[in-house]
């Protein structure tokens, strides 16, 4: 049993890297919060799909902070859209039906308190290297792209 030991651990360790979230991150500078947020949903909308009411995250924790004895702000603005492929979530299903924690697709998009300019995207990258967890990549790359092009054009006639 003890020379199985170094192999059982390689394999835990080749496990838990495979199932690590990776945050993508894309900034918008110059960007205007609202500006980018229709920016993002034409985006999404672009793409044929319809984005579910926002999670309006930043409200939470201004509405929390004070009874975590929280003050100071972490964002200015702070939404998670939510979004799903039809295509892309057979596809991920079919390949593995634990796929089911991938859907829906999200997007978030912040400011923070300190960048006058900046707006952000960030989202977490479907797991594996499959087709359906490509696509998912793909699609969620092709929509910050989009957004950061389509909020960069109009913030710049400001």
């Amino acid at each position: 049993m003890p020379r199985f030991l170094p192999v059982i651990a390689l394999l835990l360790t080749g496990i838990g890297a495979s199932h690590a979230d990776t945050i993508r991150h894309q900034a918008i500078t110059p960007g205007h919060y609202a500006d980018a947020r229709e920016a993002l949903v034409d985006a999404i909308e672009t793409e044929g799909l319809v984005p579910a009411p926002s999670s309006r995250f930043g409200d939470m924790l201004a509405r929390t902070g004070p009874a975590m004895e929280q003050t100071a702000p972490v964002y200015r603005d702070a939404e998670v859209l939510h979004f799903c492929s039809a295509r892309i979530a057979w596809t991920l299903a079919r390949e593995n039906p634990l796929n089911v924690a991938q859907c829906p697709l999200s997007m978030a998009i912040y400011t923070l308190p300190a960048e006058a300019d900046t707006v952000h995207l960030a989202w977490r990258e479907a797991h594996g290297d499959s087709p359906g967890s490509r696509a998912a990549n793909a699609l969620l790359e092709r929509i910050a792209q989009q957004t950061a092009d389509n909020a960069g054009r109009s913030s710049l006639g400001r």
